[in-house]
């Protein structure tokens, strides 16, 4: 195969396009490839410009909103602190011993809430605690017969402190809650005033007494988790006046106190598991 005619070539090529297809053999088969080739790239160009447009960003999803904590439901949990007592003694004399104790005070508690109107939380509560309370001083014996005096040693011990109270708060920031709290409060006291009586015989009469008052409180919690909270609270628990009688019977002795006056202040934190 041979070129074609060059002669010819230009006479052909007057017309536009002609060109094209006037190539006999190998160099038309060289026109075309290069023109294929030309295209191609032409081609790549364009695929390129399109692939180096600007990235289209598109607007993230909201995140769903966190639904306020709700305070409705029971728990359960413990508490641990300090307490400090008030007491007062009146015996025959008719003077007044004022003497107070400090210790600690460590137990449980379980209580349901409600939570009603747009932040407010009405519960019921009960808890119990076991107190190192206990304070020992000087006294005086006195006879009823015969009037006369023997020093004596008088303790008195707070074994425990129990409640059950109604408490009333109101949640601010969500998952904290100021509360108030009021009710019945009970404690076990265990009293002996032990001396030497008037024949030379070691005496120690001694009695147990389970008082029944009221306690009232305030305090916070925070709900720290899912299902847990933490909590920091004061109360107060005043048993009133009681008369007291101590016995030993080794002896046969009684002791009569008169007037026996018990409050305690209590300052606790706790842990709650809610369900």
């Amino acid at each position: 195969m041979g070129y074609a005619n060059l002669s010819h070539l230009r006479d052909s090529c007057h017309k536009p396009f002609r060109c094209f297809f006037e190539f006999e053999g190998l160099g038309m088969l060289r026109f075309v490839v290069i023109g294929a080739g030309l295209l191609s790239l032409a081609g790549l160009t364009a695929a390129s410009a399109a692939d180096m447009s600007a990235p289209v960003y598109t607007k993230a999803p909201m995140a769903a909103p966190v639904a306020p904590y709700n305070w409705t439901g029971c728990y359960i949990g413990g508490h641990l602190g300090g307490a400090v007592s008030q007491d007062t003694t009146i015996g025959v004399s008719g003077i007044p011993v004022n003497f107070g104790s400090g210790g600690f005070v460590g137990g449980g508690q379980i209580g349901c809430d409600y939570q009603f109107s747009s932040g407010w939380v009405v519960g019921a509560e009960g808890r119990a605690a076991w107190t190192s309370l206990q304070n020992t001083h000087a006294g005086t014996i006195i006879s009823f017969l015969t009037g006369a005096r023997a020093p004596s040693q008088f303790t008195l011990r707070n074994d425990y402190l129990a409640s059950a109270t109604a408490r009333l708060g109101h949640t601010f920031n969500d998952r904290w809650l100021l509360f108030v709290r009021g009710g019945a409060a009970w404690t076990d006291e265990k009293v002996d005033d032990a001396f030497i009586n008037f024949v030379g015989v070691p005496s120690d009469p001694r009695g147990t007494l389970t008082r029944t008052g009221w306690t009232a409180g305030v305090g916070v919690e925070w709900m720290f988790a899912s299902h847990w909270s933490a909590s920091l609270e004061y109360n107060y628990y005043d048993f009133g006046n009681t008369a007291a009688t101590l016995f030993d019977p080794a002896t046969v002795t009684t002791v009569s106190i008169f007037n026996l006056k018990d409050k305690i202040h209590a300052a606790t934190i706790g842990v709650n598991y809610h369900f």
